[in-house]
């Protein structure tokens, strides 16, 4: 029996150590603390414009860019020749619908603009053209050239009622 009592408390003393943890919560309480200390500050609201100073708001003006849509298929480029004014802003979007040649290139060298095209992806930039003239856009691996002609901006005080066609 004396064995038995001495086997019990001997394999129920790791227990009782065990059972003795302490958790520490006096941190979550802090963090707990701080979203009911936040709901009793009023609730202000700071009218992000009237921050900005009269430059800023000259300067940061969004400015709508007409889209310009030009498909790179097996023939070529569609449409081959774009026009567009002087001084504006346009988002052309290539999409490559060439099953073909499934990867490849779109350079329009005299803005800088050199894109990769992947089959069926849109990929897209804006320009703003700053001088008129006749501009090349190509693809180096299909030997597809199409032109980029900019007009110059019809001024606000002429008659003349002229409207350019977009695209041949």
């Amino acid at each position: 029996m004396k064995k038995l009592i001495l086997f019990i408390s001997l394999s129920l003393m790791p227990m009782k150590l065990y059972a003795d943890w302490n958790v520490d919560f006096t941190r979550r309480q802090n963090q707990m603390a701080k979203p009911a200390q936040m709901d009793m500050q009023p609730d202000v609201k700071v009218d992000r414009a009237e921050e900005k100073n009269i430059f800023d708001r000259a300067f940061n003006t969004v400015v709508p860019a007409q889209e310009i849509v030009i498909l790179n298929t097996e023939q070529g480029f569609v449409p081959s020749t774009v026009r567009v004014k002087e001084g504006a802003q346009y988002k052309i979007v290539v999409v490559n619908v060439n099953e073909k040649s499934r990867n490849v290139s779109f350079v329009l060298d005299s803005f800088s603009e050199h894109h990769a095209t992947f089959y069926g992806k849109l990929k897209s930039f804006y320009i703003s053209p700053k001088k008129e003239g006749v501009y090349t856009f190509m693809s180096p691996e299909t030997s597809a050239q199409g032109r980029l002609v900019v007009h110059p901006g019809i001024e606000m005080n002429s008659n003349l009622d002229v409207r350019l066609p977009a695209s041949e």
